[in-house]
């Protein structure tokens, strides 16, 4: 064999390999897509945020409240921590309402944010809950925290603000 046939049969192999290792590599990038794709509903994870809410915070009743939360926070929080977190959240009174405002996606991960308000005489309450779910599984309370004022803005939030119109025009 000659010299230059080598050379010839070793750049067709490469090639081969290299078109090959391509091909990989997009069929590979594209699964990696569609597996992280994750489709979640804003209105279905809002309305078990605001079922929480009234369970532990407006009706007071912790221990259905506890039971909402997700299985990996029951693994790291007892109920009696559970009933001191809300009463923590809560030094001098409790909500008498509460009710979802706000969305946020967190894209590829199977979580949305829920922020809610709540009012009792006067004082107001923000709550920003993390929702583990998607549209498919459903959604129940992974993280709660309170905060003194509204949550910053962000350009990922969405209101639910349609929702309401549309619910008080019925």
């Amino acid at each position: 064999m000659f010299a230059s046939d080598r050379r010839h049969c070793e750049s067709t192999r490469q090639s081969s390999l290299l078109a090959y290792c391509g091909w990989a590599l997009i069929v590979a990038m594209v699964w990696l897509g569609c597996a992280g794709s994750v489709h979640h509903d804003g209105t279905a994870a809002a309305e078990k945020a605001e079922e929480f809410a009234r369970i532990a915070f407006v009706q007071q009743d912790i221990a259905n409240g506890y039971g909402l939360l997700a299985d990996g926070t029951k693994r790291y929080v007892s109920l009696p921590q559970f009933k001191a977190v809300v009463e923590r959240l809560h030094p001098r009174t409790l909500p008498k309402t509460v009710t979802a405002t706000e969305y946020e996606p967190m894209v590829g991960e199977n979580a949305i944010y829920i922020y809610l308000t709540g009012e009792n005489s006067g004082e107001h309450f923000y709550y920003r809950l993390i929702m583990e779910g998607t549209a498919t599984t459903g959604y129940r309370v992974l993280r709660l925290d309170r905060g003194g004022t509204p949550y910053p803005q962000s350009s990922d939030k969405k209101s639910f603000a349609a929702r309401k119109n549309a619910e008080r025009s019925n």
